[in-house]
């Protein structure tokens, strides 16, 4: 008997826009981890210039310290984007959110991206829209540690509002099912901006942040991940673009899914904040053109800097 996911592994390529290709710059990766992560104000600048002139459709990058919030957070972000926008004023980029752990009782998260809208034309937040678990190790009698991350129904709502004040574009982060039913929640309601856009993480057996292969949180990457999100999104009311985040994902050869993803008339993301591999070391440039180069075997366009600002709703 056929299933609702068999409708997806059969359908045929199809797309409506070129193909989106960010570039996620670092994160929380660390030089061990991969020695070309950027993470110095200097690296930064170089990576997201080198990158943008590559054709990257937007640039997303951390700040050096996560702990930072509101005006401090958007202080550290201008010691590298100051430079980075007197060089290249037309670029698309947008921070992360901040450590949900010290944001203060009324707060959502997003007090930096407040600033960063108003002066360094930051038009695109995150909307993580619910709580995970990062498994990074495992103590001496095999328990999982690590920590949780992500927002309460309640900060989520906030971050809504947040957005939808200032017309800033949502992307509704997406680490499990149960996230995309809330996302789906103010969707479907209406309850979101010009340029929103879900994007679904897939993460792989070295999970979010960690060097071992512990990985327990979030849908693997697989084809089968990809259609069960694709037929949930395909009962929402408003239809939205639509990214894939593939994380820690070590040996796992990721370069079918992002061709499935590309054929279907999906988005990607890739980077050093999302690539982890104990056996390999590439840089955020040659991991943009891996996924380029999948789109030109596709025959995809690829989207030009100018299509992104319009998917975006980049004013």
């Amino acid at each position: 008997m056929a299933t609702a996911l068999d409708r997806f592994a059969e359908m045929k390529p199809q797309w409506d826009e070129p193909v989106l290709i960010e570039s996620h710059q670092n994160g929380i990766r660390t030089k061990r981890m991969n020695p070309n992560t950027p993470v110095t104000y200097d690296e930064v600048v170089e990576d997201a210039i080198r990158c943008w002139d590559a054709g990257a459709t937007a640039i997303h990058v951390h700040n050096t310290n996560f702990d930072l919030l509101g005006k401090a957070a958007f202080d550290d972000y201008m010691l590298a984007w100051d430079r980075i926008l007197k060089a290249r004023p037309d670029m698309i980029w947008y921070p992360t959110t901040c450590n949900n752990n010290l944001v203060a009782e009324g707060d959502c998260g997003l007090e930096h991206v407040h600033y960063l809208n108003k002066h360094a034309n930051v038009q695109i937040a995150v909307v993580d829209t619910g709580i995970d678990q990062f498994v990074i190790d495992e103590d001496e009698e095999g328990n999982a540690v690590g920590r949780a991350y992500g927002w309460n129904l309640t900060q989520v709502a906030r971050q809504v509002k947040f957005c939808r004040e200032r017309d800033i574009a949502m992307i509704w982060g997406v680490y499990e099912p149960g996230h995309l039913r809330v996302a789906r929640h103010y969707v479907d309601r209406g309850m979101f901006t010009p340029g929103s856009n879900w994007d679904f993480y897939f993460v792989g057996k070295y999970g979010l942040t960690s060097e071992k292969p512990i990985g327990t949180c979030g849908m693997e990457p697989s084809l089968e991940s990809l259609y069960y999100y694709l037929d949930m999104i395909s009962q929402a009311k408003h239809k939205l673009p639509w990214f894939i985040s593939i994380w820690g994902e070590g040996d796992y050869d990721y370069r079918p899914l992002i061709r499935r993803t590309i054929e279907l008339g999906g988005h990607v993301k890739t980077g050093l904040e999302l690539h982890y591999s104990p056996h390999r070391n590439p840089t955020n440039l040659e991991l943009l053109q891996e996924v380029q180069e999948i789109a030109r075997e596709v025959g995809r366009p690829i989207a030009t800097q100018d299509d992104a600002r319009r998917i975006y709703n980049i004013t």
